[in-house]
Formats: C-alpha cells, sequence, structure tokens
C-alpha cells in the first residue's frame, strides 16, 4: 500500500487557502488537487500523516468555535506528531493559527500544544520524545 493509511478530512469554504496553511504552517507537501463536479479537493501529505481538504462546489455554512472542542462527543481534534513542538507552534501563529495551549510537559518525555488553524479545526501538536527546548 501506498500513502497514508488514514487520511483526515476537513470541509472547508476556501480550499486552496487552507491548504496554503497547511503547507506554510504544519510542514504539509500538496500531492494532488482534484476538481469534482461536487467540488475540489486537496490532498495533503506530511511523512505517513494524510489530510483531504474538501471544497465542495455549494459553500458549506457555520463553523465550530474551536474553544469548545472538547464538549461535544465525536470526531473533534487531530494530532500531529512533530520533531519540534516549539517551532511548529509559532510557523502556525505566523501563518494565522490560534494556540489554545501553548506547548508545555504533560508526562515524562513529551510535550504537546492546541491550535486550532484558521478555521477553527483543533490540532493537538505531540513531541514525544523530550521536553520542549
Amino acid at each position: 500500500m501506498s500513502g497514508p493509511e488514514l487520511e483526515a478530512g476537513i470541509v472547508a469554504a476556501d480550499g486552496s487557502a487552507l491548504a496554503e496553511f497547511y503547507r506554510e504552517a504544519l510542514g504539509f507537501d500538496v500531492s494532488a488537487v482534484h476538481e469534482l463536479p461536487q467540488g475540489t479537493v486537496h490532498r495533503l501529505t506530511r511523512g505517513r500523516a494524510g489530510l483531504k481538504i474538501f471544497e465542495p462546489s455549494v459553500a458549506p455554512v457555520g463553523e465550530r468555535a474551536p474553544e469548545a472542542w472538547s464538549t461535544t462527543a465525536g470526531f473533534a481534534y487531530a494530532a500531529l506528531h512533530v520533531d519540534d513542538a516549539r517551532a511548529i507552534v509559532a510557523a502556525a501563529a505566523a501563518a494565522g493559527a490560534t494556540v489554545l495551549t501553548d506547548v508545555s510537559s504533560h508526562r515524562p518525555g513529551a510535550c504537546f500544544a492546541l491550535i486550532a488553524d484558521p478555521v477553527g479545526n483543533v490540532w493537538e501538536i505531540l513531541q514525544e520524545d523530550g521536553e520542549p527546548a
């Protein structure tokens, strides 16, 4: 099997802009863009991680409040494993992300942060090889 075993999917009103955020801020590569009658799919990869951003032909309505990510049951966030959590969080913030929880240690040998992308999708930035620099 080539490619990621799991791809997270995001529905966006402006798929191109959101794909650019993920490329610039979180180090994803745009591997393909598919124009379909239903809309446009941007496929992104970062190592073994896969992400699909779907821009429907009829614009989606509403957005989730990122601060409320843990108040409703269901799929609410994704975790991205990184080598340098502080650098990734800084790049994400510079590209328009909101830092919900700054980088902090949560158990020996690991640290995390929570960010929301420019449209409110929540990501756990997880570094498991040591304390934050």
